[in-house]
């Protein structure tokens, strides 16, 4: 997140939606107003000097102007960003957000929408709601967890005019079969959550041949980085970084003083993304488009398997 692109907000309420989901409610300062988001966005939060991350935004995009809300699940096991968003940002905290990017929005036209989330990952689904709700589209959202003490937002869906099939049993407890025989062959599939619901929920979903899958992770399926020692060549500086065996690009470049942004370092949010050429990378983002890949390279969990590889930074 650049400077010149942070948005001060300040925080109007804070709370409890579960005993590790922490709903915070942002405003403007006086006088200004929010970018318009789309359903699906996500917002990066500055949160200290040493902690960037991208929460989705979960509320009405009809009142972006006055307030964005967004859900932080305290992750015990976490890279700190959960923590220190809980133990530092209070009602009258002050932060600096980016403006509203969408990797996870709504198809512009489908014969029906079908919203799957677990826990934390109705985020995202609670703004497509509003927003299919809102146009008179049709949709289904399907909220599972493991049980119901741990579903965020219950006051908003009970009160909801939404069509919702709820699972508080855990994701074994989905009768797909039933959702899935009132739906049309061709619906679009939206998916969040952990990685257990999600792979259950595409399995099931591929009955229906001609749907359309779209799903958000809380992490890229990289797997261990492996690559042999290779060397940087940065063009815009005229330095050059060796890149140990096994080693990602950003750790090298951190290992000698060089920042680059990063926010979900899992390479899903795009923030790390910079252009490469004279090289051969491996890609294992979950954020760059096949032709993307030609250009650009994420260097939270990419590889590479040339000598060489020269970035623009």
């Amino acid at each position: 997140m650049r400077l010149d692109e942070r948005i001060k907000v300040r925080v109007s309420c804070r709370e409890y939606l579960t005993k590790d989901i922490v709903l915070y409610k942002l405003e403007p300062l006086e006088g200004l107003s929010l970018p318009s988001f789309s359903a699906g966005s996500h917002i990066e939060v500055h949160i200290s000097a040493q902690f960037t991350r991208a929460y989705s935004l979960c509320s009405d995009p009809t009142f972006a102007s006055t307030h964005y809300c967004i859900a932080v699940k305290i992750e015990d096991t976490g890279r700190g960003g959960s923590k220190s968003m809980h133990n530092s940002v209070f009602v009258g905290t002050e932060l600096s957000i980016s403006p509203p990017k969408n990797f996870f929005p709504l198809a512009a036209r489908a014969s029906h929408h079908l919203l799957i989330a677990g826990g934390i990952g109705l985020t995202p689904m609670l703004s497509m709601a509003y927003s299919l709700h809102a146009k008179g589209e049709p949709f289904t959202l399907v909220v599972c967890a493991s049980c119901s003490e741990k579903l965020p937002f219950f006051d908003i869906l009970n009160n909801s005019p939404w069509p919702i099939h709820y699972f508080l049993n855990g994701r074994e407890s989905i009768d797909f079969t039933t959702i899935l025989s009132s739906l049309p062959d061709d619906p679009h599939i939206y998916c969040c959550g952990p990685e257990g619901l999600m792979s259950m929920a595409k399995k099931n979903c591929e009955v229906l041949a001609r749907a359309h899958w779209h799903e958000e992770r809380f992490a890229a399926e990289t797997g261990e980085i492996k690559s042999n020692q290779f060397e940087l060549y940065l063009s815009e500086s005229d330095q050059r970084v060796v890149v140990e065996e096994n080693m990602t690009m950003m750790s090298a470049l951190r290992n000698v003083g060089i920042h680059v942004e990063s926010v979900c370092e899992q390479g899903i949010c795009g923030s790390c993304l910079v252009r490469w050429r004279d090289g051969n990378p491996i890609h294992r983002d979950e954020c760059l488009e096949p032709d993307e890949r030609d250009e650009y390279v994420a260097l939270c969990c990419a590889g590479c398997n040339s000598s060489s590889l020269t970035l623009e930074l």
